[in-house]
């Protein structure tokens, strides 16, 4: 009976010690999870910042061609309305001479 009553507390001392290394094994692994967590958070909102970055840079980048292009097209036309300015004084000068003289004969 002695033999029996000892095998029982045994028993329930490495039963004691099964529950006390899952429970140890359950915190180590909780602990890696949050720890996996935050790494994977962590690398998750680095690469946001990256892409971030690129694509703001990569407005920008479209933004300036944009604007160089507007600036070209802008240098264009003054350069056509200089050279019909050019071209055409005299004569519009001539014109608006005729219109007041012949006006006034009127």
């Amino acid at each position: 009976m002695e033999d029996l009553i000892m095998k029982i507390i045994d028993i329930e001392d490495r039963a004691q010690e099964v529950i006390s290394d899952a429970k140890k094994a359950d915190k180590e692994l909780e602990k890696r999870v949050k720890d996996e967590s935050e790494r994977l958070r962590g690398d998750i909102e680095k690469r946001v910042e990256e892409k971030n970055e690129t694509l703001k840079r990569m407005e920008d980048e479209e933004a300036d061609s944009k604007i160089a292009k507007l600036n070209e097209e802008t240098e264009k036309n003054l350069s056509d309305l200089q050279n019909k300015y050019e071209q055409n004084k005299e004569k519009w000068v001539n014109d608006i001479v005729s219109e007041i003289i012949g006006g006034q004969r009127r």
